[in-house]
């Protein structure tokens, strides 16, 4: 093979990876973590307020995962949950937003909110808890693995 051939072969090999690593980058899926970041961002001392209310409370809610009946359940004590006047759930996951699910925090019998969570992806996961009692909001993030 001469020098000619081998200059057009190189030719040939660079736009062949160029065009590749173009194809690959136009595939891959990415996404933020939030949609409205720069809002979240602009009201986050809100969101360390929540947080210090959470963190000064005597008893906060109790965190269970039942990996045998793939059930997550939040026991709030009952002088808490009296006060409760609404909240959410959200279940939050960093690699990909779709599997992110937000649920209303409806306390039943014995001060405890429970979901199912069998259809979820398995692997790490962020339960983002946040609620209030009509005069304070409170928020609590909880790391768990499925």
């Amino acid at each position: 093979m001469n020098w000619g051939n081998r200059i057009v072969l190189a030719f040939v090999c660079f736009i062949a990876g160029i065009f590749s690593m173009a194809y690959i980058s136009m595939n891959t899926e990415f996404s933020l973590v939030a949609d409205n970041y720069y809002e979240q961002e602009l009201a986050y001392e809100d969101q360390i307020v929540r947080m210090r209310n959470a963190n000064r409370l005597e008893a906060g809610p109790e965190f269970i995962v039942d990996r045998q009946n793939l059930k997550v359940q939040l026991r709030f004590p009952e002088q808490l949950a009296k006060q409760i006047t609404g909240g959410k759930v959200k279940f939050y996951r960093a690699s990909n937003a779709r599997h992110d699910k937000e649920i209303e925090l409806n306390l039943g019998s014995e001060n405890t909110w429970e979901v199912d969570v069998a259809s979820f992806v398995t692997g790490a996961w962020k339960l983002q808890l946040l609620w209030t009692d009509g005069q304070k909001e409170y928020y609590q993030e909880i790391d768990f693995v499925i």
